[in-house]
């Protein structure tokens, strides 16, 4: 498997005329006059709706802790839009995470979620089969734009900035610290862990050009 990155006008009254006339008087506005027409095309314009345009958000300057990185797993997300997505709260930080990085994150107060924010992340969607997927899943490597904590989950709002074949990172467990093996592991299961461990190194190491 390679290790490729996927990062009017309106229109006018068309009038035949026949014999002409040479005078003419029509009150009100707008008025259109034929002496004789075969076809009339007549376009009525309405109300002009703007084309919405959704940018790609960029994420503002920040310093890049190579520390630690985010790992998430959800499902259903569409990561090629960084479109946000909600990580329920008992699973957040909770498994798959050493226990001194939990005491020191898991609080995700003002602080840490700021410096949360620094770490690189992956984000993924569950594996389509049972410790790996097929060739056409795509994960997202970036960065968390905001984080909203509320009673029943988290959201996360992240930046995108590249696609990877996500069952390459499922033959590549033991280098990204992920806990599991080729029948289960953690892209099977919603989540959100942090690793100590250099993902832009890593994932440089696995062929990747970040």
């Amino acid at each position: 498997m390679s290790n490729e990155l996927q990062s009017s006008t309106p229109s006018a009254l068309g009038i035949a005329s026949g014999t002409p006339v040479s005078s003419v008087q029509q009150t009100g506005e707008k008025n259109v006059y034929a002496a004789h027409v075969d076809t009339m095309n007549v376009t009525v314009q309405g109300s002009i709706v703007p084309q919405l345009l959704t940018q790609k958000p960029q994420p503002t300057a920040m310093t890049i802790n190579r520390t630690h990185y985010n790992l998430f797993v959800t499902y259903g997300a569409d990561f090629s839009q960084s479109t946000p997505f909600t990580i329920d709260a008992k699973r957040a930080l909770t498994e798959n995470t050493d226990d001194d990085i939990k005491a020191e994150y898991a609080t995700l107060s003002p602080d840490v979620i700021e410096k949360i924010k620094t770490f690189p992340c992956i984000f993924a969607n569950e594996n389509a089969a049972y410790g790996h997927t097929d060739e056409e899943q795509t994960l997202g490597y970036g960065y968390i734009r905001q984080i909203k904590i509320r009673r029943d989950g988290i959201k996360i709002y992240p930046h995108i900035m590249y696609l990877l074949p996500q069952q390459r990172l499922n033959e590549a467990l033991f280098d990204l610290d992920i806990s599991g093996d080729s029948s289960f592991n953690e892209f099977n299961r919603m989540h959100w862990s942090i690793k100590k461990i250099d993902l832009i190194a890593e994932l440089q190491e696995l062929g990747f050009q970040i």
